[in-house]
């Protein structure tokens, strides 16, 4: 067996580690990854994948200022929630980006009115250094927030929203087991969801009202009011005797190429919120029931789930009929109070 393997090189490292040299192939670019020498060869230098020439066309990169004194500076808006973070514990973390992009970072206290967080350096190429790490950071703090938002097309009227209540009833009147009123969602919510978003403050909302509308230009060559078929249940998990949510299947070829689309333009703005669905395509269905809408709160050895093995039984092929969309709403999660007609909405799409 090669002595390599046996007993390869190693590099002394800080606090007295060793480590492994790692032995490529020639065919693999050996020479340019190894030196026969490891403890003098200069490492491997990975490229700049974020260079300066990619943000060209940011807008707020182009805003860098250049100061009297040859300095540049950059006003940022950050949404007051993400100051902890940026900050870090004792100012750990400010430091850190400061500390590697040779910048100046100044992040404004909480009862400041101004929420502009200030990047200030020598070097333009440091503060768009700074920049690209803040907006890194940022964007891994949203993804752990709860979704503040969610775009729907309303389905809580006409026929639908009667074929509802017809099935609530129906479901209610077969007494199953663990199926009780709470379960269902109101008959003044039914919609469908096109996506979910983290908004902190009024500038976000602005923002994601004016994203929406450029979403329009996805509307010329579709067809619209989009077709909607509405009919099956299903449910998300492969135990219905276990069950969070319970949904009617929709039918909309074009709906689902807007709701695509529209995800994959929310998905650059920074606004969109992480979930687990396909990163590439919306799931489209009409939330029926939900464990979450319970306040019954499990005991100890129980989920917080239901069976539905007996509704998927006697209603699975259940036809809440056809309906239309000519407009989306962005709307404000868990704001449904009772007697409402709808979610409280921050904007709409209407075509």
């Amino acid at each position: 067996m090669s002595r390599n393997v046996l007993a390869p090189p190693t590099q002394r490292m800080s606090h007295n580690r060793n480590y492994r040299v790692n032995v490529v192939h020639d065919d693999f670019g050996g020479s340019k990854w190894n030196c026969a020498n490891p403890t003098t060869a200069k490492g491997y230098e990975e490229p700049d994948l974020y260079a300066d020439d990619d943000f060209e066309e940011d807008g707020t990169d182009c805003n860098v200022e250049e100061l009297s004194n040859g300095s540049y500076k950059l006003a940022l808006h950050v949404p007051k929630s993400f100051y902890g973070g940026l900050i870090g514990f004792k100012g750990a973390t400010k430091r850190r980006i400061e500390l590697e992009t040779q910048t100046e970072i100044y992040v404004p206290r909480q009862n400041e009115i101004s929420t502009d967080l200030v990047i200030q350096s020598k070097e333009r190429s440091n503060v768009c250094a700074a920049l690209r790490k803040i907006r890194l950071l940022i964007e891994s703090l949203r993804k752990r927030m709860r979704p503040t938002h969610f775009l729907a097309v309303a389905l809580n009227s006409g026929g639908v929203q009667q074929r509802f209540l017809k099935l609530k009833q129906n479901i209610l009147d077969a007494q199953l087991p663990g199926i009780d009123q709470e379960l269902f969602i109101s008959e003044n919510c039914i919609h469908i969801t096109l996506g979910v978003y983290v908004l902190l403050d009024d500038a976000e909302r602005k923002q994601a009202i004016s994203e929406l509308e450029l979403c329009r230009q996805w509307l010329v060559d579709l067809h619209t009011p989009f077709e909607l078929n509405i009919q099956g249940l299903e449910i998300f998990n492969d135990d219905p005797s276990s069950t969070r949510v319970l949904y009617a299947r929709i039918e909309s070829p074009e709906l689902q190429q807007f709701a695509n689309k529209c995800k994959k333009h929310f998905q650059t703005t920074g606004l969109y919120a992480a979930d687990n669905n396909d990163p590439d395509s919306i799931k489209l269905h009409m939330t029926l029931l939900n464990s979450r809408y319970t306040n019954k709160k499990p005991n100890k050895n129980e989920s917080n789930s239901f069976d539905a093995r007996e509704i998927l039984k006697r209603f699975g092929d259940y036809d809440f009929g056809k309906a239309q969309c000519n407009e989306v709403h962005m709307c404000v999660c868990k704001s449904y109070c009772e007697g409402d007609d709808f979610y409280k909405t921050t904007g709409s799409l209407k075509f």
